[in-house]
Parts: C-alpha cells; sequence; structure tokens
C-alpha cells in the first residue's frame, strides 16, 4: 500500500448495484467510479488505469480496472437468499491514498422477488389509474 507516502491524493468510491433486489441465482452487477481530488483544480478527477478489489462478506472476489473516465464494472453470481456486504477497496499507488466503500444488498428467494415485481406493477397501475380519475375530475369540474 502507498498510503504512507510523503504526498499522497486523497481518493474516493463511489459505487452501486444495476439491481437492487437480485434474487438467488442472479448475477449481481456493481459499478462504480475511482477519483482523486486535484488541489489545483479544486475537484474531483477520474482516476484511470487503478485497480480495485472487489470482497464479498469479507472474502475476496476478484478486481476491476477503471477506465479513462475512472469507472469499473464487475459482476458475480449469487447462490443463496441472504443479507451480504460488499466492499470495494483501492489499495492505493504512487501518489494517491488508500479508499473504500461498502455497500449493503439483500438476495431475496426468487419466489419473493416475482412478488415484488407484482406489487411494484400493481402500484403503478393504480397511481396511473388515479391520475387518470384527476384529470377527468378537473376536466369535468372546468365544465360545468
Amino acid at each position: 500500500m502507498f498510503s504512507s507516502d510523503s504526498y499522497s491524493r486523497k481518493t474516493r468510491i463511489s459505487a452501486h448495484f444495476l439491481d437492487a433486489a437480485p434474487a438467488e441465482g442472479d448475477t449481481v452487477t456493481v459499478e462504480g467510479w475511482l477519483t482523486y481530488y486535484d488541489e489545483k483544480k479544486k475537484s474531483w478527477i477520474p482516476l484511470e488505469n487503478a485497480r480495485v478489489y472487489i470482497y464479498l462478506d469479507g472474502r475476496e472476489l476478484g478486481n476491476a480496472e477503471t477506465n479513462s473516465y475512472g469507472m469499473f464494472s464487475f459482476s458475480f453470481p449469487v447462490s443463496f437468499a441472504a443479507k451480504h456486504k460488499l466492499e470495494v477497496r483501492f489499495k492505493g499507488k504512487a501518489g494517491y491514498g488508500v479508499t473504500s466503500k461498502t455497500l449493503e444488498f439483500q438476495v431475496l428467494r426468487r419466489e419473493d422477488k416475482k412478488r415484488l415485481g407484482r406489487l411494484t406493477r400493481d402500484i403503478f397501475l393504480l397511481i396511473l389509474v388515479m391520475i387518470f380519475l384527476l384529470f377527468l375530475t378537473i376536466f369535468f369540474l372546468k365544465s360545468f
């Protein structure tokens, strides 16, 4: 690690999951950005060609390299329903400090995900009906 360098730029990781509610057997994808703070420009700049390491529940799964925009992406399968902790770590390199980002997520049972999907659809349809009824009400009130 390079955190003891005499001058080390501050770094940070931003990350999110592409699917907020994965189910058993799904592939989970985490993507994000690694940036460093440029004191002269007073802004966060993408850190390209840097390696980030991915840990699931404390166990290393693999790593990914950032592109020219500081972006990385990593996919992995989940086999059982449970609450998990994912950590993305940048171990530093010459001139750049160490940083990490921790995300928690819940893997659902397949049946629960289907039920959640139906519930979401029903709520969406209910909102559309309510909007339609509101417009009808406004239309009829203006007619009188």
